[in-house]
């Protein structure tokens, strides 16, 4: 596919997250709801920030759930792609009409929409999806994926089986959807039937719209039962972590300052390092890094090279996640245990935690940080260093 012809065009998704989910009911909206360690709707949105043909990205939300969305897109959503979200309205097709009229001013060619509930479309197929609109756009106003019934597919009435189906030419149609920008604002402008997706109102409207080979993966989360379903679908990875520092006398006495987990805390010692030594980071990237199987810290940050001289840990870490993006992971969860007689971790604890959580882009529940002492036992139990254990689960949706 020659998807470098296709960066000629503007391409913008549209993610339809107003829904308040009914069928589901739960406390929170299930487009809100945890999956790997993020909301669901992350998951959709971060699919569209993978590629690079997407110029823009805009949420149209229920107006009750901005705290929900604003806390969402705080933890794990860091791009300019991301427009600032518009409310959406009563209905799926309301919503989708005025997320529309948001780019009309724009000089969009092409719309991409997308349920917020479908977490599991992979990036290659929206690339995909760019590239058959591409060939196909003067013949075709849209494109939409299609997966075959495996099903017997029955008409019901009342309980009673009146009919059974033939399913040869049955599709079930999901999102994301591509469209002719124009076209399909035309259509949602001159229409007041109601329909169930954009495809169904185009085709109502007589224009022409294909299918191509959508993904058993992408389903909606629907039900509790698709949550349910959703949690045993991902992919995991578990590494650990390890490091030790020396704690020496500091060279200035009046203030010194040593970093765990990001955080300056004062002490009467130093740490004994060539970069911050912060042996908590130090300790995640390499749990991260053994997880993805990618080496150790030493490998891609020597401490013989004095370009690492007096480096911020955060870099460090920076880098595993990119590493761990590019495999297509995140970090789901981490537990952090601090071995030292001095100084007092618990005072830190709830910065510490904040400070992981940010960098790492999820929420500080996901992040644990606990403290011990050695019992007064060997090198650290003497006060002569710090040492910390990491676990880390990482996990993909598939």
């Amino acid at each position: 596919m020659r998807l470098n012809v296709y960066k000629s065009y503007k391409y913008a998704a549209l993610i339809v997250a107003a829904g308040i989910g009914k069928r589901c009911k739960t406390s929170v909206p299930k487009q809100y709801m945890k999956l790997a360690g993020k909301p669901v709707l992350c998951h959709a949105i971060e699919k569209f920030l993978v590629s690079k043909y997407v110029d823009y990205i805009r949420v149209v939300i229920n107006e009750n759930h901005e705290e929900y969305y604003n806390e969402a897109i705080t933890v794990s959503v860091k791009s300019t792609k991301l427009l600032n979200p518009i409310y959406g309205g009563k209905t799926r097709q309301e919503s989708v009409k005025l997320g529309l009229e948001s780019f009309e001013q724009m000089s969009i060619q092409f719309i991409i929409v997308h349920d917020a509930c479908r977490p599991f479309v992979s990036s290659i197929f929206i690339d995909r999806l760019i590239a058959y609109m591409g060939d196909c756009h003067h013949k075709y106003a849209g494109i939409v994926p299609a997966v075959a019934l495996a099903d017997t597919v029955s008409l019901v009435n009342n309980s009673v089986i009146e009919s059974t189906l033939c399913r040869t030419k049955l599709k079930a149609i999901q999102t994301p959807q591509i469209f002719n920008f124009q076209e399909l604002l035309l259509c949602h402008k001159s229409t007041n039937k109601m329909f169930t997706d954009d495809s169904s109102l185009m085709v109502a409207n007589q224009r022409n719209v294909i299918t191509i080979h959508g993904e058993k993966n992408n389903f909606k989360l629907t039900t509790k039962e698709d949550i349910n379903m959703a949690q045993f679908i991902q992919k995991f990875l578990v590494g650990t972590g390890y490091d030790i520092h020396r704690f020496i006398k500091p060279q200035d006495c009046s203030q010194c300052l040593i970093k765990i987990c990001g955080v300056e805390i004062e002490h009467d010692m130093a740490i004994d390092a060539h970069s911050d030594g912060d042996v908590a980071i130090h300790a995640i990237v390499d749990a991260i890094l053994g997880a993805l199987g990618c080496g150790d810290i030493g490998e891609h940050f020597p401490p013989s090279s004095s370009t690492w001289k007096g480096c911020d840990s955060s870099h460090f870490l920076d880098f595993a996640i990119k590493k761990a993006e590019e495999s297509g992971y995140s970090v789901s969860n981490l537990d952090v245990t601090l071995v030292c007689e001095q100084p007092k971790i618990s005072p830190y604890r709830d910065t510490m935690k904040k400070s992981i959580a940010k960098i790492l882009g999820i929420s500080d529940e996901f992040v644990s940080i606990k403290a011990t002492t050695a019992e007064r036992l060997g090198s650290i139990g003497r006060q002569e260093g710090i040492s910390a254990h990491v676990i880390v689960l990482m996990t993909t949706l598939i």
